[in-house]
């Protein structure tokens, strides 16, 4: 069968980095939607205060996790499925980033990176897919980002990692076609949160500009409300990432200073 559309009403969705940022935006209109939420994030003050701004118990629960971790991963998952049911849209937004070029970053970093961003979003759908294939019933949001489909000098670690999530779900998405399970790519460009600073190094870039995390809520809102399979915010970047695709290497031929690197 094919995927059916899963309302939100009703719902228990569980969101990955849930206690701030994009996540804890998708949070608010999940439960602005008549959702219970599950908030995965790694520190305990953050999600307790999260849970409380949203509503308390009533509307959810949160778990402290590494999604890097797959134990700990498994371990939220079970907790959450106790405390609220079993989840029917899981939105994997948990990421960090890492900025630098490839001849002077660490491996350590590179590992780090792609442990969070690309093995934590697999350790969360091999989490809840069973259970979602079992029932026929569910949604699967994965937030990617525009660096996923096309790379920037001083990205390479973070863009691998979100190339890797724009493959495993192409993927997944055509595996569970009749499967009644929805999948869905989110892919926006740099997003105003505590991202950056974060990651120890400040977005410098003049364009293309930040864009704040309510716009990429409401992206994954709508991804899952109309079942999309892909969604760029702003969605003019879709347009950039085709004309890579038809001229390979055209980036190539773009001043390193419209990315703000300079010399």
């Amino acid at each position: 069968m094919a995927a059916s559309k899963v309302p939100w009403h009703g719902s228990v969705a569980v969101i990955t980095g849930g206690s701030k940022g994009i996540g804890r935006v998708v949070a608010e209109h999940a439960v602005a939607r008549g959702a219970r939420v599950g908030l995965i994030a790694r520190h305990r003050d953050e999600l307790d205060q999260a849970l409380d701004e949203l509503g308390g118990s009533e509307v959810g629960a949160v778990t402290v996790a590494d999604v890097a971790v797959r134990d700990e991963v498994i371990t939220a998952f079970a907790e959450l499925q106790d405390a609220l049911g079993p989840p029917d849209i899981l939105v994997n937004n948990a990421g960090i980033g890492a900025a630098g070029a490839v001849a002077t970053m660490h491996v350590s970093a590179i590992e780090r990176v792609m442990q969070v961003n690309y093995l934590g979003m697999v350790y969360a759908t091999k989490s809840v897919l069973p259970g979602m294939l079992r029932r026929g019933r569910g949604h699967i949001v994965n937030v990617a980002s525009v660096g996923g489909r096309f790379a920037a000098p001083g990205e390479a670690a973070y863009s691998a990692t979100k190339f890797a999530i724009v493959g495993f779900t192409q993927a997944l998405a055509l595996e569970l076609h009749l499967a009644g399970v929805g999948v869905s790519l989110i892919d926006p460009g740099p997003v105003d949160t505590g991202f950056f600073d974060t990651r120890g190094d400040d977005y410098q870039r003049r364009w293309p500009r930040k864009i704040p995390a309510e716009r990429v809520a409401r992206a994954v809102v709508e991804a899952v409300d109309r079942d999309r399979l892909e969604v760029f915010v702003p969605s003019w970047y879709r347009a950039v990432g085709v004309v890579q695709a038809a001229v390979p290497g055209v980036l190539r031929a773009v001043p390193p200073s419209v990315f703000g690197i300079v010399p």
